[in-house]
């Protein structure tokens, strides 16, 4: 499904504040893998599934996804890989304040040939299966933690992606949320998606049902666990 092969990104490349956020990556993830990037701020693990979501590209390496180069492709070709083949869950849900939840959760399919009632029906079906459905009209600022995380979610499987990608998605959220959250993520593992999830937490990567842990530090994967 992923395969990354001496993956190197640097930031500011030639100037005094350089960085190198990644260093000679290399690792596999399988079809319907719950796979853990795990490690502490600064170790790489955001800019690596930027580079696996086609949000930026490795300054050398390869980054390959199903059966296709995604490392030099143009960027309408990388914009299409991003909207055909992930869905994407950040820190902070990234829900556009003053929209409806629906408004918010159509938002990937922008621009688009989908009819209006068919994106609507498309919509309103992915919140009713998030028990979301009663709250399609509100504001997303009038939702509680709960629910925006939810809406977040919502937003992610629009597309129906193949790959779900997560950055530190528990982070800001209690026990409580925290398990709400990582049940909805096996049962979508259980769909035969591919989860991927970027996290220092303890409660996510120590769950039993994640199968595949890449260990980062300084930019460089330090270990590669894979259980079952």
């Amino acid at each position: 499904m992923i395969r990354t092969e001496n993956v190197t990104k640097y930031f500011n490349r030639n100037k005094p504040d350089e960085l190198v956020a990644v260093r000679d990556v290399s690792f596999e993830i399988n079809k319907g893998d719950f796979a853990v990037f795990k490690g502490p701020s600064g170790s790489g693990k955001t800019t690596l599934l930027s580079l696996i979501g086609c949000m930026s590209r490795p300054t050398s390496g390869r980054v390959i996804v199903g059966d296709r180069d995604v490392s030099r492709l143009p960027e309408r070709f990388m914009t299409e890989v991003r909207r055909n083949t992930f869905g994407f869950i950040f820190q902070q849900f990234n829900l556009i304040r003053g929209v409806t939840v629906c408004d918010n959760v159509m938002l990937p399919l922008f621009p688009t040939d989908i009819k209006p009632s068919e994106l609507r029906k498309r919509t309103e079906n992915t919140l009713d299966n998030l028990n979301m459905l009663r709250r399609k009209d509100f504001l997303v600022q009038k939702l509680s933690g709960g629910e925006q995380q939810r809406t977040a979610i919502a937003r992610a499987l629009i597309n129906n992606p193949d790959i779900i990608l997560a950055d530190e998605p528990t982070a800001h959220l209690d026990t409580h949320l925290s398990e709400e959250f990582l049940s909805m993520m096996k049962k979508l593992q259980e769909q035969e998606k591919t989860i991927i999830i970027a996290t220092h937490d303890p409660l996510v990567y120590e769950k039993e049902y994640v199968n595949l842990v890449i260990e980062m530090r300084d930019g460089m994967v330090r270990q590669i666990t894979r259980k079952g």
